[in-house]
């Protein structure tokens, strides 16, 4: 477990995402909320509840939230070289009720014990969960 900043995608988690993601992408022009989210669930990276508590899954969905949103900074082509990520109801409710979890949920979750202490975390959290909400609304 490694982790060399903030970002989700910062993290050997987050390329394990990355590197999903990609394989996803390759020829393809557009990829859906619900395609990230069902393929993270079909490779293990990613569990069906949300209270669960699982570092892996966390990194996960925070890690497809972060491309969603367009949050990859300059670890990858924010448009993963012409795709674009479409936000839909049921995959983007999952992540923002996943990411609402890091930030409000269970202080003992282990997410919230190891990086939540940082008050860039905190604030890099809620920007992800602001940029979902907003994706959500018409």
């Amino acid at each position: 477990m490694g982790s060399w900043g903030v970002k989700a995608l910062e993290s050997d988690e987050g390329l394990e995402v990355l590197a999903l993601v990609q394989g996803l992408a390759q020829g393809r022009g557009r990829l859906t909320a619900d395609e990230l989210v069902a393929a993270a669930r079909a490779e293990g990276l990613l569990g069906g509840d949300p209270a669960v508590d699982e570092y892996l899954y966390d990194m996960t969905a925070l890690a497809l939230a972060e491309i969603l949103t367009g949050d990859t900074g300059q670890l990858v082509d924010p448009g993963f070289f012409g795709t674009a990520f479409a936000p839909t109801p049921e995959g983007t409710a999952a992540l923002i009720e996943w990411v609402t979890q890091l930030r409000d949920g269970d202080p003992e979750r282990e997410f919230r014990e190891l990086r939540m202490h940082d008050p860039r975390q905190v604030e890099h959290v809620s920007k992800v969960l602001d940029g979902l909400g907003r994706l959500q609304t018409p």
